[in-house]
């Protein structure tokens, strides 16, 4: 009897044995492939957060543009130092247009073929289009963002403006500012653009606003009480729609005198641009001994095209270069 026990409890205890092995085989195993598991969601996640570590690189050289999509840019220029003050070439355009009922309309109808053809030749040659801040930045210090630079302006705020030159400037991504008589906008006068466009083009980064004052009157020729009006108002407005402080006036048909001056010095103009063959003025590169409140530009007419424009454009280009310090 004792030995037949004895001999069950050695058969039990053989399968007792075999089944903890098993159990170990199967704990062990178990036991590596979560140490497996782990391991690969770690490899994963490490691999996952590289992911926006490298698309945070990506972004931070890209911007939005007006037309929601983002197109590759360059890390923040560092501006180039001038021995002696900059030569800026001011180009004076109105209007472009494709529509040959507006091309019948004088020598500031521009065709928007030979507008883009302008652009083109300017992206071509890497010339850069500064924003009025940019622009006077450049003409009261000496520095610039590039010896080949250009101030691209539009005077009125035509339609045109946005219809036609805007997706020009979005295409060559390129910059210009606009000129604004406010009380044509607010009278929702035909041909003028609205305070909507206005703001969106702002929104853009590709257009920035100055004054034209109220009513596109020959400052030169009113009274001390109807120029300050002029000034004013407009500044006024724009500071107010666009929340901005507009230091820079364009003065209408280039009229100005002495007094039209300081008025607006007075009203916190600090800047001004005239109309080239008017009162005197000549088309020429601005520089700061022009003086601030009377910067010079060249008209760009319907025939302006590439090659005209360019020579308006070299002459800075090789002063700037001949200025810049080694």
């Amino acid at each position: 009897m004792k030995k037949r026990a004895n001999k069950y409890q050695k058969k039990h205890h053989g399968i007792r044995n075999v089944i903890f092995l098993i159990f170990s085989i199967l704990l062990i195993t178990l036991i590596v492939y979560g140490i497996s598991a782990v391991l690969n969601r770690g490899e994963a996640s490490g691999s996952n957060s590289k992911v926006p570590q490298t698309s945070s690189r990506s972004n931070s050289n890209r911007k939005t543009s007006s037309s929601g999509q983002s197109e590759t840019t360059g890390p923040t220029q560092k501006w180039l130092q001038s021995k002696t003050d900059n030569e800026l070439p001011i180009l004076m355009f109105h209007y472009a247009s494709s529509q040959a009922a507006d091309l019948a309309g004088g020598s500031n109808w521009m065709p928007d073929s030979t507008l883009e053809a302008d652009l083109l030749a300017l992206k071509n040659a890497g010339y850069t289009t500064v924003t009025s801040e940019q622009a006077i930045k450049i003409m009261t210090s000496h520095t610039k963002p590039s010896n080949k630079m250009v101030w691209l302006t539009f005077d009125d705020g035509s339609l045109t403006l946005y219809r036609d030159v805007f997706p020009l400037l979005k295409k060559y991504n390129m910059h210009a500012t606009g000129a604004i008589i406010t009380g044509f906008v607010d009278n929702h006068q035909s041909g003028i653009l609205t305070w909507e466009q206005i703001k969106e083009m702002k929104a853009s980064g590709l257009v920035d606003f100055i004054s034209h004052t109220v009513s596109h009157l020959d400052l030169g020729t009113l009274s001390t009480a109807d120029a300050t009006y002029q000034l004013q108002q407009s500044k006024k407005e724009l500071d107010s729609e666009l929340g901005q402080d507009t230091n820079i006036i364009c003065y209408p048909a280039g009229g100005y005198n002495q007094e039209t001056i300081q008025i607006a010095k007075n009203l916190g103009y600090s800047y001004g641009i005239i109309d080239p063959g008017r009162n005197g003025a000549v088309a020429k590169e601005a520089t700061a001994s022009d003086g601030l409140m009377t910067l010079p530009r060249f008209r760009m007419a319907s025939t302006t095209g590439p090659s005209l424009m360019m020579s308006y454009v070299s002459p800075a280009t090789t002063f700037n270069e001949q200025n810049t310090m080694k």
